[in-house]
């Protein structure tokens, strides 16, 4: 499309031009991966600057019905790509064939890319050495004054001992403050520390809007406003395991982890058709653990159970950035070779990396989270008409377009922006 419209755009680069390009960073290795690198953060630095000076601060981290403010999130996920035909280091792996990428992403930016890894499609979900080099490549990426009070959640896949004492060495850093979320499995001593929770020690689960999370009973009454306790089923509560397991019957059972650790426990009715493990059929709940490692002493909303469940629920979000990684290009890998695909994926990173910071810097409302497929539908392929006058050359937009507004505002929210070259 750019390149027909060469009068609008300019001169664009021809297939080969950028199947060159890709080669030329491919033969570059990791010197003009460096540079590439380099040039991303210098212009982070100055989209953070401008989003700081319009919004008065960073976005915060949105948590059920409240705002995590001050603290930058890090979400790392995996994802695999499918390869419909025979590339380089695409292998089999437990969803079908082809590779296995690793990503970090900020989520105060909208799922803004961080850092990324091409993985041959056999890499492990949770293998240390991977995820703690891409956790260290996203902290950098990330401008020094954003990088001293962190967030980091990975998912139960991606947990591993070694990630845990890395993160556990990063909050211990002068000056620095990180709180991480992990998956954890519920093993043998988890299930006999379920068993000794206390029924009132289960507090009620809130959802994302910050709301109990109850559905009416079979045979309530017809007032769906009612306040009767027995009108009303409690679908998830959460609860704290880490004083049973440092302290409990059988003694200290995490004194190879760190003591900063807590582990919680959220249980949850099924859904229909749902499958329970023989331990979950004993009361009918569905089970899921997590560590993090907020101080005990934290105050306010912070320090609850509900929130603190909340907060590592929305790691979902990661696989919302995944999804809108892959179509600016993730997974549709142009070769055979596998340090070509490389920089394809630099690319689609960069592409994905623009679109949030159009979203930071120019969109208002809806357009502001919208994906990718939404943003060339209503914004990037608006059919519009190139006039001239008075030396001049405007765009001129359909009056009828929905959208046509919210165009002109975000075009001149752009060219208002300081020039620093």
């Amino acid at each position: 499309m750019l390149a027909d419209q060469g009068e609008a755009f300019g001169r664009v680069a021809s297939v080969p031009t950028a199947y060159r390009t890709l080669e030329e960073i491919t033969r570059g290795g990791t010197r003009t991966q460096q540079k590439l690198a380099a040039a991303v953060s210098a212009a982070r630095r100055y989209v953070r600057g401008q989003v700081v000076a319009w919004h008065g601060t960073l976005p915060g981290v949105r948590i059920a019905d409240k705002t995590l403010e001050g603290v930058t999130c890090v979400r790392i996920g995996a994802t695999v790509t499918f390869a419909h035909s025979e590339k380089e280091l695409a292998e089999g792996n437990f969803k079908g064939f082809g590779h296995h990428p690793l990503l970090g992403f900020c989520d105060n930016t909208g799922g803004e890319p961080l850092a990324w890894m091409l993985r041959k499609g056999s890499a492990g979900s949770n293998t240390a050495a991977g995820h703690i080099a891409i956790v260290d490549a996203s902290v950098a990426a990330l401008p020094p004054a954003w990088r001293r009070n962190l967030m980091v959640t990975v998912d139960g896949a991606g947990f591993s001992h070694k990630l845990v004492e890395h993160l556990d060495a990063l909050a211990a850093r002068r000056g620095h403050t990180l709180v991480y979320s992990c998956g954890w499995e519920l093993d043998a001593r988890e299930k006999a520390a379920i068993r000794l929770v206390p029924g009132e020690a289960w507090q009620i689960a809130i959802d994302h809007r910050g709301e109990v999370r109850e559905r009416r009973a079979d045979g309530a009454c017809p007032g769906t406003g009612c306040g009767h306790r027995g009108c009303w089923i409690e679908e998830a509560h959460v609860t704290e395991l880490t004083g049973l397991l440092r302290e409990g019957p059988d003694g200290d059972q995490l004194k190879d982890w760190p003591t900063s650790m807590r582990i919680f426990a959220r249980r949850e009715r099924p859904h229909p058709g749902a499958k329970l493990s023989l331990f979950e059929h004993e009361d009918g709940y569905r089970y899921q653990l997590w560590i993090t490692s907020p101080p005990a002493t934290a105050r306010g909303w912070r320090g609850q159970n509900a929130c603190i469940d909340a907060g590592h629920r929305v790691h979902a979000r990661v696989e919302d950035s995944i999804r809108t990684g892959k179509q600016t290009g993730i997974g549709r890998f142009p070769s055979h070779d596998y340090k070509l695909n490389q920089a394809w994926l630099t690319a689609a990173m960069i592409a994905q990396i623009l679109l949030a910071w159009l979203r930071l810097l120019a969109l208002d409302g809806d357009l502001a989270k919208a994906e990718p497929r939404t943003l060339r539908y209503r914004v990037l392929h608006a059919a519009a008409r190139l006039v001239r006058g008075g030396r001049r050359r405007r765009w001129k937009f359909p009056a009828n377009w929905p959208w046509a507004q919210a165009i002109t505002r975000a075009w001149q929210r752009i060219t208002a922006l300081p020039d620093t070259s």
